[in-house]
């Protein structure tokens, strides 16, 4: 069994979601005692922070840039990411030479970003010889029972690649189609946490504290958009819950162009309304500590809609800081809320998540009148000694 010494982490997306991955992943490897390699478009911020967190480890640390690359691998041409992975393994032959070491194991995250259908394992492994694992993310296919399981992957189908004999793993944050997974590569599948950063700053920030003073003893619902959410939901409800009883914040950029027309005239109503109890912070939100730091001031996380494929990524945020959720049935938050019950799945009716506030208002103070064990398992799940363990279960190859 080999126990890899030196591990390269390849980001291809520049989201909240990513870059919490990498520092997260870095840091629990660097516990683990191993080197890391790390390609991100976000790697500045990347090496700045892994430095600053783990300036014991800096010489087992190293960043570098990579093109953020969102697109649909199906789409583009064979000779395109034949193309993409010669240039990949040029730079990590490189990084080898500069680092007087041997990488053992390539990390994607997404993998989606580098496999597709009817691309060749043999040419696969000729353009990138290295072992490599991956998360994989949309599972689409899976749910739409486009792939049958038991059988090996079929030229055509979109988790092909993955049976190539230098794939050692497969990671999911799916856990619901693990099984199915493993049932047609017939290797490790790994559920991987939906980890994310924990600190809060040394005292509360100013904005929480305002908050705190605005909401005056209201209930406090809040939501900040760290991907490509759409609000609607929430602005209504905000436009129409009673004043008294609910404060409403919402942080991060709203940006006009990809409001849907239903979410504009919610907000124009939400503004034109008069009312004292919401408060907008209308700014990029990039310190995870800051993130943290407004979570802790909400009584209720509000989770709006989002990635089908992916939990919301301040689910995990909510249960370690032990706040209560509303997010949408429809997509992955939902069924993780119906396994384990750590708030309330809505439709999208704003009277549902009307009746959900309304359903959690009657149930504070929480630490008496909600089950908060839920709410501490779901954190247990997706904190740093579930990511420890994976990565092990990963590595053993």
């Amino acid at each position: 069994m080999n126990d890899p010494f030196c591990i390269a982490l390849v980001f291809s997306r520049n989201n909240y979601r990513y870059q919490s991955y990498a520092c997260q992943y870095a840091g629990s490897l660097l516990a683990m005692q191993k080197q890391v390699v790390i390609f991100s478009p976000d790697w500045i911020n990347l090496n700045n922070y892994l430095l600053t967190h783990f300036k014991n480890k800096a010489k087992f640390i190293k960043c570098y840039p990579l093109d953020e690359c969102v697109t649909d691998t199906a789409a583009i041409s064979n000779f395109a990411l034949f193309a993409k992975y010669l240039q990949l393994s040029r730079r990590l032959k490189k990084a080898e030479r500069e680092l007087q070491t041997k990488i053992e194991c390539v990390f994607f995250a997404p993998v989606d970003d580098w496999i597709k259908p009817k691309f060749g394992k043999k040419t696969m492994k000729w353009a990138f010889a290295y072992k490599w694992s991956g998360l994989l993310v949309n599972l689409d296919s899976y749910y739409k029972n486009n792939l049958k399981l038991n059988i090996d992957p079929a030229f055509s189908d979109a988790d092909y690649l993955l049976g190539s004999q230098n794939c050692i793993s497969v990671a999911t944050i799916d856990r619901y189609k693990s099984e199915a997974i493993k049932s047609r590569v017939y290797k490790k599948v790994i559920v991987m946490p939906d980890i994310s950063d924990y600190t809060l700053p040394d005292a509360p920030l100013k904005a929480s504290r305002h908050i705190k003073q605005m909401a005056a003893g209201r209930m406090i619902t809040g939501t900040i958009l760290l991907e490509n959410e759409n609000p609607e939901n929430f602005l209504k409800m905000a436009a129409i819950a009673d004043s008294d009883t609910f404060f409403f914040v919402c942080a991060g950029v709203i940006e006009p162009s990809t409001l849907s027309e239903l979410a504009k005239q919610a907000l124009d109503k939400l503004l034109q309304s008069g009312k004292n109890n919401t408060y907008f912070i209308l700014q990029s939100l990039d310190e995870r500590q800051y993130i943290n730091d407004l979570v802790t001031t909400f009584d209720v996380c509000y989770l709006n809609d989002g990635n089908y494929n992916l939990p919301h990524p301040l689910l995990s945020k909510a249960a370690f800081f032990n706040k209560p959720v509303i997010g949408s049935k429809n997509d992955m938050t939902g069924k993780l809320l119906a396994s384990f019950k750590t708030g309330i799945g809505v439709n999208g009716k704003v009277s549902e998540s009307l009746n959900a506030l309304n359903l959690l208002r009657l149930q504070m103070p929480f630490e008496h009148n909600f089950d908060m064990g839920k709410l501490n398992n779901y954190a247990k799940l997706q904190g740093p000694e579930a990511l420890t363990e994976a990565l092990e279960e990963l590595l053993s190859f």
